[in-house]
């Protein structure tokens, strides 16, 4: 079996096991409704949580999904909250850390802390999300917003998209035993000025899918970019160094294209490449932007392997590279 075939398999064996679940955590959170302070909320659309008076996010979900109010709530939460929810079937739904709020893993590294599927435009802010297989797993949801959070301490990715659209925006995602952000399946993943470190494989990895990458850091992870079975990333005014190995890793009939909104993007200091393209992959960097792909320890800067990877616009990189421009 090969490594991208390995990968595959062990994603879609844990997306199986992680909707079963789901559904039993809603059930549990079902049961446990009468803890929950949120029934006595004065808004039935605006909803106080305070996991330090046993409240739950997930009782308060499930009670929201029985009377059939999942459309425009607002869920703001307090302390910290020691379990694992799931949210299905909402619509315009947002939790807020007031002013923060932690979510920790509860099932000793045997559950996602967070599943989300089903459902569309919902947002989580303000948080830590402690532990789990997942910090965060989305199946089947648009517009997932993630933002001013930190997940950390994961036994697998940070967050995983099957199937799903997010923004992670501004948030620490770390030391994680596998990826820190994964998309997968045909999902679309903007990370927009996260620092992204210290997790045990990639930084961001995406498999069948799109990732916008802008800002950073994106540093001392195994790989800081890999992306691959076809898949696309726009890279712009982005940071990622001192990767173990390569800094943005392009294989397996994937595309990446370098655009600028600022100051162009730095890849530097890498233990591998820079950029690695290989395996009938494809780069194209744009020759009015000023990035800035040198001082990588692996040469050159911008590699071509054999087994016809190719590229255009070389030229402009500012450090060496063996690709015909």
């Amino acid at each position: 079996m090969t490594r991208i075939e390995d990968r595959i398999r062990r994603r879609h064996e844990w997306f199986f096991e992680t909707a079963v679940l789901a559904a039993i955590l809603w059930m549990a959170a079902n049961a446990a409704f009468a803890q929950s302070n949120a029934a006595n909320s004065p808004a039935p659309n605006k909803i106080k949580v305070d996991c330090n008076k046993k409240g739950s996010i997930g009782a308060t979900l499930a009670h929201l999904t029985q009377t059939g109010n999942t459309r425009g709530v607002t869920i703001t939460v307090t302390g910290t909250c020691k379990e694992n929810f799931a949210i299905g079937a909402f619509d315009h739904l947002v939790l807020q850390g007031s002013p923060n709020a932690t979510l920790q893993d509860a099932s000793n590294g045997t559950a996602a802390v967070v599943v989300v599927y089903s459902s569309f435009d919902v947002t989580l802010q303000n948080f830590t999300i402690n532990g789990g297989t997942y910090g965060i797993f989305a199946a089947g949801v648009q517009d997932l917003t993630v933002g001013l959070s930190t997940i950390q301490k994961a036994a697998y990715d940070g967050m995983i998209l099957e199937g799903s659209s997010a923004v992670v925006r501004a948030s620490n995602v770390l030391n994680n035993g596998f990826a820190g952000l994964r998309a997968e399946n045909g999902s679309q993943l903007n990370s927009d000025s996260n620092t992204i470190s210290n997790n045990g494989r990639e930084g961001l990895v995406a498999s069948s899918s799109y990732l916008i990458v802008s800002g950073g850091p994106i540093k001392e992870n195994s790989v800081g970019v890999d992306i691959f079975a076809g898949s696309g990333i726009r890279v712009h005014d982005a940071i990622i160094s001192r990767n173990i190995s390569d800094g943005l890793l392009v294989e397996a009939g994937s595309t990446a294209l370098f655009r600028s909104h600022n100051t162009g993007s730095v890849i530097t200091g890498n233990g591998g490449n820079g950029v690695a393209i290989h395996d009938l992959s494809f780069a194209r960097f744009a020759s009015d932007i000023r990035d800035n792909i040198s001082g990588n320890l692996t040469q050159p800067d911008v590699a071509c392997y054999p087994r016809y990877s190719t590229t255009q616009g070389t030229g402009t990189v500012g450090g060496t590279t063996n690709c015909p421009n």
